[in-house]
């Protein structure tokens, strides 16, 4: 046996009915020789889908499959032994037909299957990702329109005028549905989700955001919200991607991931730098954590306890858990690849998150000068938190959508298809045509959810409420209390600046009342009268009982009035020079202490 097929194992006969392709692409996921090489083409950019079929005992993986492997394993009935199917796609837009054999196979609604295979926008760089809103560029299309003639023009007629205006409404919406897909919508309104609900399927559709680091060139200039080129409605978003996921549990133990592409049109190992490459594998990182923990190769003794989930590692083997495996898996996988705890850390879980540094950063600068140039800043945070509390709530109502119970209509109820109850057998005895019979249990809506999934979701839910959404609404009201922490400084520091101005003013009035006096019996001595004649001595006598009498009564003024001014300044001059001289030896011995930590 060589080495290939050794790696292979004994591929089951429920392969044998694939093609040549479809044969050779599944492996032992099991097998140490293999999980090393199906990892590594799970990081691969250009990697379009995976399918892995695992129980408690046994797994294989395939990838690239063509749609029409992947409708053969469809239309076939599973092992017992591979209770759980996993089928993870990338880059939708290029696998239409893959995903038509989805959506046929589990009875997709158009709009769903539409939905699902839009074409995402063509975006390289960050200068041609500035966008308007959707309805901005709808508004200039329209005021950019033919020119329309007047009524009152006697080339127009009339019946003709009437039909136009017939018809104007029906282009308006023709101009606000053009270029409206999935991802227009998605880019759009960041809080955008979707739960629909099948009778074989139940599907979630929501935004995630992943901390991408920026790139070089960015990373050492100015920060965005000085960069002039970014568009305002950029700073009104939360910095990181946005990728929009689907995520499918489905009634025969399949679970569906299709996600959207970071960089559409550009997901070539070739066509992406070391940045985007890097930030793909930021993106992915929960679906390839998940994608590890389905394998007994990998070896998770090293690694954090965050890590590892319970999809196929165990601890015990009690008879009562082991009963419930084939059940609990698939609501388990489908909880692992919702749950993504990696992103929501790096967003707000974390104490120093970006939002509360950049709050504490502008705390300190309002400390040292109070401009107006802060409320901007903080409105554009305001703004960006606000979009995440939307997010987040959104994740909370998804949740909320799953756990909810559904019961049986009086309509399902009412239809002869329907199977209901105890009268379900008079039903049907008297019932005269021949009809196919539905149970009640299948006639609803939706797939049910094992308790072992139900108890994370609910946790989850705690989880968000609690270190998320409170961590965010924190942020909120420090951002308006720095809003009018801002506001009062400035008033304070504009009414410290009338006051000074008030000092100084009334000083010179005061010095100008004690002068003036003086300045009159100066101008007295001055005047040449006949028959009189002034001494110098005479005039200092003078001079001397006139200022003092006006300092005394200038002092005895201030004192009844309220207005004796002791300083002119806050901090006397000697003071100020003393602090100054403090303070630079406290630098001294601060630069000192550095000094010896550095050399330690």
């Amino acid at each position: 046996m060589t080495e290939e097929e050794e790696s292979r194992g004994e591929l089951p006969k429920y392969y044998h009915q694939l093609n040549e392709g479809g044969i050779n692409a599944f492996k032992d996921f099991d097998n140490p020789l293999n999980f090393k090489s199906l990892d590594e083409k799970a990081r691969k950019a250009s990697t379009r889908n995976f399918v892995i079929d695992f129980g408690d005992d046994e797994a294989w993986c395939a990838f690239d499959l063509e749609a029409s492997a992947v409708k053969k394993l469809l239309k076939s009935p599973r092992p017992a032994a591979l209770n759980t199917r996993w089928i993870n796609i990338w880059m939708p837009y290029e696998q239409e037909d893959l995903l038509t054999v989805l959506a046929k196979h589990y009875d997709f609604s158009p709009r769903l299957l539409g939905f699902m295979k839009s074409k995402p926008a063509k975006h390289v760089s960050k200068s041609q990702q500035t966008r308007a809103s959707m309805f901005d560029r709808l508004r200039h299309r329209h005021q950019h329109a033919p020119y329309v003639k007047s009524v009152s023009d006697p080339s127009v007629d009339m019946e003709d005028y009437i039909g136009m205006q017939e018809l104007k409404p029906v282009s308006d919406v023709d101009l606000l549905t053009q270029g409206m897909n999935q991802y227009s919508l998605a880019n759009e309104v960041w809080h955008w989700s979707s739960v629909d609900w099948g009778r074989r399927f139940v599907c979630l559709g929501y935004n995630s955001l992943y901390q991408v680091p920026k790139p070089r060139s960015q990373a050492l200039g100015d920060d965005d919200e000085e960069d002039e080129e970014v568009h305002p409605m950029d700073r009104d978003i939360p910095v990181g991607k946005r990728i929009w996921s689907w995520l499918l549990l489905c009634e025969d133990k399949t679970v569906i991931t299709i996600t959207e592409d970071p960089f559409p049109y550009r997901s070539g190992v070739s066509d992406l730098d070391s940045h985007e490459r890097r930030a793909q594998m930021i993106i992915r990182r929960n679906l390839i954590n998940v994608f590890r923990n389905c394998s007994k190769a990998h070896d998770s003794s090293r690694e954090s306890p965050i890590l590892k989930l319970p999809v196929r590692e165990r601890v015990g083997d009690s008879e009562e858990e082991t009963a419930h495996r084939p059940s609990d898996t698939p609501g388990l996988l489908f909880y692992c690849l919702y749950d993504d705890w990696f992103s929501s850390y790096s967003v707000v879980f974390r104490r120093e998150h970006r939002y509360g540094a950049a709050l504490d950063e502008l705390r300190h600068l309002m400390l040292q000068r109070a401009e107006l140039a802060h409320i901007s800043r903080l409105h554009h945070i305001g703004r960006q938190l606000a979009v995440l509390k939307r997010m987040y709530q959104s994740y909370e109502l998804i949740i909320d959508r799953v756990l909810e119970k559904h019961e049986a209509t009086l309509a399902s109820l009412k239809n002869s298809h329907i199977i209901s109850g105890l009268n379900s057998g008079a039903e049907s005895m008297a019932s005269s045509v021949p009809q196919v019979q539905v149970a009640e249990s299948q006639s609803l809506l939706g797939v049910s959810l094992s308790s072992a999934a139900r108890v994370r979701f609910e946790r989850l839910k705690y989880r968000i409420r609690l270190y998320a959404l409170s961590e965010i609404e924190e942020c909120l009201s420090q951002k308006d209390a720095l809003v009018m922490m801002n506001f009062n400084l400035i008033a304070t520091k504009q009414s410290v600046s009338v006051e000074r101005l008030t000092r100084v003013t009334l000083l010179l009035g005061k010095v100008t009342i004690l002068f003036m006096p003086v300045s009159l019996m100066s101008a007295y001595f001055s005047c040449q009268f006949t028959d009189a004649q002034f001494k110098a001595s005479t005039y200092w006598m003078w001079f001397g009982i006139i200022f003092g009498i006006s300092l005394i009564g200038l002092v005895g003024f201030s004192i009844m009035s309220g207005t004796l001014e002791t300083s002119m300044i806050y901090k006397p001059m000697g003071r100020r020079i003393v602090d100054a001289i403090r303070g630079q030896k406290w630098r001294r011995k601060r630069d000192k202490e550095k000094k010896v930590m550095r050399r330690d």
